[in-house]
């Protein structure tokens, strides 16, 4: 990972200060500077995955006159941000509130609430009429199919019956007539998504977390007690640059596969392959799938024998102090 310290942040450097005039002066965080790395990612669904908003179909998109599946970032970010809440957790470093709950004592510091996963996803919280916003160190693109729609999505006909099992409803004393279709992408398919970085916001132990959050597979989206887990990840590669590169965007990559070709668009291998090649050449610092797999791998080993504890502990006090010094006295 060495590679890519020249676009990560440097963790004991998140902050500076800045001069008002001869005698008052303000902490806030580090300038951001050149330096981006971008995570391609192939999602492969496992089981059925809903994806959707009101209407009871698979949300999608557009691009070229081709409809492809759209799962749009929090439907990855959500779960994973809870998955890494629970890592702080696991390891006595973080995580003292729920998802998306987090609040804020008017004399309280801003480490009581903010942590690592802070830092990483963003978070935001009203104290004594103040918000404390911090922007997400990483960023979630679409998830977009890599075949058309059509060839991706299939459905199944439900009705919402009494436990006996029968359609009769007891409190209005006629037969149900709750019936509805279920809309899900289907096992096999696959979406490409990228998440990257910008401005040299994110130290290496924020990659290492964020690399722990999506190292298992997972449960994602609507009604998943219905499948459970249904999304599995491989990473196509990391790059690096001083700027982004418009092919680490997926409207760009898929652009590049045929959404008609089933033999080779739910081919994990021959996806990533072909991806690889393109941002190979588009990137100055590469590590391939394969590196990236393996280095993750050794981030959940550590993880379960306890190792990766003391990075975590050795993190926290600069985090902290970090948060504190932005939003705090100083």
């Amino acid at each position: 990972m060495e590679r890519f310290t020249p676009y990560l942040a440097d963790i004991n450097n998140l902050s500076c200060t800045v001069k008002v005039d001869a005698k008052k002066e303000y902490v806030q965080p580090a300038l951001k500077n050149v330096g981006n790395l971008s995570l391609v990612l192939i999602r492969e669904a496992i089981a059925p995955v809903i994806f959707r908003n009101a209407e009871e179909e698979i949300t999608d998109i557009e691009v070229k006159n081709t409809t492809y599946i759209r799962g749009v970032p929090n439907k990855f970010k959500y779960p994973e941000k809870g998955r890494s809440l629970q890592i702080l957790r696991a390891l006595g470093v973080g995580g003292k509130h729920p998802q998306n709950k987090t609040t804020l004592q008017p004399k309280a510091m801003p480490s009581e609430a903010y942590d690592l996963n802070t830092l990483v996803f963003g978070d935001s919280v009203v104290q004594d009429g103040r918000v404390l916003s911090v922007k997400a160190a990483v960023n979630y693109s679409d998830a977009l199919s890599v075949l058309r729609k059509e060839l991706c999505v299939d459905s199944s006909f439900h009705n919402a019956a009494m436990e006996d099992g029968s359609l009769f409803d007891a409190d209005t004393k006629k037969n149900s007539n709750s019936l509805f279709t279920r809309h899900f992408i289907r096992p096999g398919s696959l979406m490409v998504q990228v998440l990257s970085t910008r401005g040299k916001l994110l130290p290496q132990i924020g990659l290492d977390h964020l690399l722990l959050s999506i190292g298992a597979a997972g449960t994602y989206g609507g009604q998943t007690s219905v499948t459970g887990v249904n999304i599995k990840t491989h990473i196509v590669g990391i790059y690096g640059g001083a700027y982004e590169n418009a092919l680490s965007s997926p409207y760009e990559l898929i652009k590049t596969l045929d959404p008609n070709d089933e033999e080779k668009g739910t081919d994990v291998t021959a996806v990533s392959e072909h991806l690889h090649d393109l941002l190979n050449d588009a990137y100055p610092t590469v590590m391939t799938g394969e590196e990236a797999h393996g280095y993750m791998e050794n981030l959940l080993q550590r993880f379960d024998d306890n190792s990766l504890e003391k990075d975590y502990k050795e993190a926290k006090p600069i985090i902290d102090n970090y948060f504190d010094n932005w939003f705090g006295s100083k």
